[in-house]
């Protein structure tokens, strides 16, 4: 990978892969380390924590288009590299957080996932994305999911930062 192009985003927009994907099936050992390896630079990437969930439910068969995707995920990092979060020592230092979520953004199941990230200053403090445990009947309920999923740990970290003062 180290002579291919960057690419801008981690996961083509719209992309939907299913287990029962068309195309040469990928020895399973091989798309496993590429998922671990991922999974690994997760802990200090935040945004490609959505690409590598939704191609670690692909495990069992993976299929050339799931390695096709893992590899665009690699390529995005080549051209990040220098990216990062950045820790600024502000006066002005505020708890800022995003959520949004896909409706019923899982092919088969037909379940949403929902993501959230928290800054602190200038910098991501705490992220995450995934599969909702039910299947939301409007988009409505989605996002009621998945508020729930993001004031639980809003509330978290407002009371350990009320304790660190």
């Amino acid at each position: 990978m180290e002579n291919s192009k960057p690419v801008s985003t981690p996961v083509e927009e719209k992309l939907k892969l299913t287990i029962e994907a068309e195309g040469k099936r990928i020895e399973p050992t091989y798309y496993k380390s590429l998922i671990g390896s991922l999974r690994y630079l997760t802990a200090t990437t935040p945004d490609i924590v959505f690409g590598v969930g939704l191609l670690s439910r692909l495990m069992e068969e993976p299929r050339a288009c799931h390695v096709q995707g893992a590899k665009r995920i690699f390529r995005y990092i080549k051209g990040t590299l220098t990216d990062g979060n950045f820790y600024a020592n502000n006066v002005n230092v505020k708890l800022v957080d995003y959520t949004d979520n896909d409706w019923t953004g899982d092919i088969e199941t037909r379940k949403s996932t929902s993501g959230y990230t928290f800054h602190l200053g200038s910098g991501a403090i705490s992220w995450s994305s995934k599969k909702q445990p039910i299947v939301a009947f409007s988009i409505a309920e989605a996002e009621y999911i998945s508020e729930a999923s993001y004031a639980t740990q809003a509330i978290w970290l407002r009371r350990i930062l009320e304790v660190m003062h």
